[in-house]
């Protein structure tokens, strides 16, 4: 999925692009563009995932992620559970202010310049997993507190660069009241504002991540540097050596990332307990066959066939004993062609690369379970499988704020991969 407005039949004669402001970059000035730091505005910022990445710095296992060239100047997000961890690791954005509040309340003129913006605007309403009531829902329109602060940033003496937008693969379905998708929507109105759009979907376990994440990447570039290259990605991969599904996804299984967390980092031995009615699926579904031996050999990177022929081999609610299950879930094994018989509490084995995490870590809807224990996955084994440094903590009021914030946060290694990548188009261009 990749796409751009560069031929727009749907735009009339009398839809031509209004731009706000005439870009003019000489080439002197594209070679100052390529020397500064960028300075970023982040909305909907939530825990810090995205910003982390863009700002860099941080180690994850054994790699180190070198600074980039972006600095948060500016973030803001709602939800109090995620300011209270933003706020709680400033050693890894600076000292930029964090304001919680609803983004409308904001005043445009309090937000400073900025060359970047990089938002993941709500995805609950674009979410597979939610109710898809789309722009309907009004956190389906928030995307437009972002298009106008881009107006009216545009206005301004240091106008923007561009933006990056990150959101959910169901936003792809999702339809404006003219049938128009989402993501076409957005495309069509930033390119209306002098900006070349486009978007692509991703796995980020291609780039980095050991989680098979879907995450849709929008970008816009002010219109004398051109259509953003998604290309470059890759070439960041390539560069930087990193692990990736379709070339060398060792360090990507479940197993590698479990296998070396330090016991002393924050939140090690703190889940969630399950209900009495999930602990009972999960006691019934039992645990993958390759337990505890087969994750130390993990830390010697003993090559899969080497440890089990069932390293891969994961489990769900298809593997209860069929008189052990509920009426609602018999129904569903007597007639899986009707109910497609989808893998309900999914148990990724330790050689296998873990789905997505959702920020409700429900069984059910996500593999949330730890392969051979009958437990949620720890805070920090989530943040694991996220990206996150071990050295970034989780406070939280509740424990489920703490999976909540996680499961909704841009995995800091995709975001890093996606301004180094944002880097080279700039000096590219």
């Amino acid at each position: 999925m990749y796409k751009s407005y560069k031929e727009n039949s749907e735009l009339s004669a009398v839809e031509e692009p209004q731009i706000l402001i005439n870009f003019k970059t000489t080439k002197s000035k594209a070679i100052t563009l390529t020397k500064k730091t960028y300075k970023v505005v982040s909305l909907f910022s939530g825990c810090g995932g995205l910003d982390l990445g863009f700002t860099g710095g941080f180690n994850f296992r054994d790699r180190h992620f070198e600074k980039n060239k972006f600095k948060i100047e500016f973030a803001n997000d709602i939800d109090p559970a995620a300011e209270l961890v933003y706020n709680s690791n400033k050693s890894f954005f600076g000292k930029h202010s964090f304001v919680k509040d609803d983004i409308k309340n904001i005043a445009i003129n309090t937000i400073p310049d900025f060359d970047f913006l990089i938002a993941g605007f709500p995805c609950q309403p674009f979410s597979n997993a939610g109710l898809r009531k789309g722009i309907n829902d009004e956190r389906g329109n928030l995307f437009e507190e972002c298009e106008n602060l881009l107006k009216q940033a545009l206005k301004r003496k240091n106008p923007p660069i561009g933006f990056v937008f990150e959101n959910v693969k169901g936003i792809l379905s999702s339809k404006m009241d003219n049938g128009t998708s989402i993501p076409d929507e957005i495309v069509k109105r930033t390119e209306k504002l002098g900006f070349k759009t486009n978007y692509k979907l991703f796995k980020t376990c291609d780039y980095g991540v050991p989680s098979n994440r879907q995450r849709l990447i929008i970008v816009g570039i002010r219109k004398d540097i051109g259509y953003f290259d998604f290309s470059l990605l890759d070439q960041v991969v390539a560069e930087y050596n990193l692990p990736n599904e379709k070339e060398s996804p060792y360090d990507l299984y479940l197993g590698s990332a479990l296998c070396d967390i330090p016991k002393d980092a924050p939140q090690y031995n703190d889940f969630w307990k399950y209900s009495p009615g999930g602990q009972y699926m999960v006691d019934k579904i039992g645990a993958c066959l390759d337990g505890r031996e087969a994750l130390e050999k993990f830390k010697k990177r003993t090559p899969l066939h080497e440890i089990s022929n069932t390293i891969t081999t994961g489990r769900s609610w298809k593997n209860m004993n069929p008189k052990d299950m509920s009426e609602r879930f018999l129904k569903i094994w007597n007639n899986p062609q009707k109910y497609r018989a989808p893998n309900f509490y999914r148990r990724f084995a330790l050689g296998e690369i873990n789905g997505t995490i959702t920020a409700s870590a429900q069984p059910e809807n996500c593999g949330i379970t730890h392969p051979f224990e009958n437990r949620r996955f720890t805070i920090r084994e989530v943040a694991r499988i996220q990206s996150f440094p071990d050295d970034f903590t989780f406070p939280f009021k509740t424990i489920a704020d703490a999976y909540k914030v996680i499961g909704n946060a841009v995995p800091p290694i995709f975001g890093w991969v996606i301004a180094k990548a944002l880097t080279k188009h700039i000096d590219n261009g």
